[in-house]
C-alpha cells in the first residue's frame, strides 16, 4: 500500500522521562495547570511457559511542562487469571480521576483480549473495582482500543470500530452494551482501523478522534477525524504520522488528546518505547481536517 503522508509539525515535542509506553492524560482535577495520566510498563517474565508478560499500570501526577511529580502503581483487586499471552491491565485510558478502561488478555480462556472499565482510588492506589464489557452477548471476539466520547453518571458513548463506525452505549455497573449509532464511512482495502484517541471540542460541538490505519499488521499512518455530537462523521484530515518513519516497524500510537487555551495536546508512544507530547495549535489540525477530505481515494 502506498499513499503520500504529511508529517505534521508540532510546536513542541516533549519526551516524557517515565519507563514504559502507551500514556493517557487528562487535566489533574484538582489543578487546572497539572496533569493526571496512566502508563503502561511490561516486565518479561523468565521460567513460564505462559503468560510471558507482566503488565502494570502507574498512575501519574505532571507538572505544567509535563515533567513527572509523582508516580504510583496501581494494585489490581483479587480475580481469577487464565492462561494468556500477558497478565495485567493493558493500554488504559482516563476518562477521570475515578475510572479507567483497559484490555484484560487474562480473563478468559479463549487468549482473546477483552474491555474492561477500571474504578481506581488515588489515595490507596488501588483499583477497586473491573467491569468487563460485552459486545457480543457472550460470543468470545477480540476487543481493543473503545474510545470514550462522553459518560454521564451510569453510561459510558464508545467507538467500538471504525470499519463501520460503530457507537455503543456501555452500562458502567454491569458492563451491558448497546449499539446507538452505525455508519460505513471508510473504503478499505486490506487495513484495518484501529481506535487512537478524541477529545471534545466544546466551542465546535464536535469530537476530534484520531485514528491508525494498519496495513498487514503494520503502522501505515493515521487520520484525524470530525464527528458531530450525533456521531456523523463531518471532517477528515489527509493521511499523516506525528514523526518520520525510521524503519518499516515504526509504530505510533496517540493514546490521549486534550484541549487547553487551543493549543492540542497528544499523547504519543513510539514504538511501544517512548512516549512523547505533541503540542498544536487546534486551529491548524482543524484547518486541514475537511469535509473536502471525506470524498478521499481509498484507503
Amino acid at each position: 500500500m502506498s499513499m503520500e503522508t504529511l508529517t505534521i509539525k508540532p510546536l513542541r515535542k516533549i519526551k516524557i522521562i517515565h519507563e514504559g509506553y502507551n500514556m493517557s492524560l487528562i487535566v489533574h482535577p484538582e489543578n487546572n495547570n497539572h496533569y493526571l495520566g496512566t502508563i503502561r510498563t511490561k516486565v518479561n517474565l523468565v521460567g513460564y511457559d505462559y503468560p510471558t508478560i507482566e503488565n502494570n499500570v502507574y498512575l501519574l501526577k505532571l507538572d505544567s511542562s509535563f515533567q513527572i511529580l509523582e508516580s504510583h502503581r496501581l494494585q489490581e483487586p483479587k480475580r481469577t487469571k487464565h492462561e494468556s499471552y500477558t497478565t495485567g491491565i493493558e493500554d488504559c485510558r482516563l476518562i477521570n480521576e475515578k475510572m479507567m478502561t483497559g484490555v484484560l488478555l487474562d480473563n478468559n480462556d479463549n487468549w482473546l483480549p477483552e474491555m474492561c472499565l477500571c474504578h481506581i482510588d488515588r489515595k490507596t492506589h488501588k483499583i477497586e473495582k473491573i467491569t468487563v464489557f460485552d459486545a457480543n452477548n457472550g460470543t468470545p471476539k477480540a476487543e481493543k482500543n473503545w474510545l470514550v466520547l462522553h459518560a454521564t453518571s451510569n453510561v459510558l458513548f464508545m467507538i467500538h470500530s471504525y470499519d463501520p463506525l460503530r457507537v455503543m452505549s456501555v452500562n458502567i455497573e454491569n458492563g451491558n452494551s448497546h449499539v446507538v449509532h452505525f455508519q460505513k464511512i471508510f473504503n478499505l482495502d486490506n487495513c484495518d482501523v484501529h481506535g487512537g484517541a478524541c477529545v471534545y471540542l466544546e466551542l465546535k460541538k464536535k469530537y476530534l478522534v484520531n485514528i491508525r490505519i494498519v496495513n498487514d499488521h503494520q503502522y501505515a499512518f493515521s487520520y484525524w477525524i470530525l464527528l458531530t455530537e450525533q456521531y456523523k462523521l463531518c471532517g477528515m484530515s489527509k493521511a499523516f504520522v506525528f514523526s518520520e518513519k525510521t524503519s518499516d516497524d515504526h509504530y505510533e500510537m496517540c493514546m490521549s488528546l486534550l484541549v487547553k487555551n487551543n493549543f492540542l495536546y497528544a499523547s504519543v508512544s513510539m514504538n511501544d518505547d517512548e512516549v512523547y507530547v505533541y503540542e498544536f495549535l487546534l486551529d491548524d489540525i482543524l484547518k486541514n481536517t475537511s469535509f473536502e477530505n471525506i470524498k478521499l481515494q481509498s484507503i
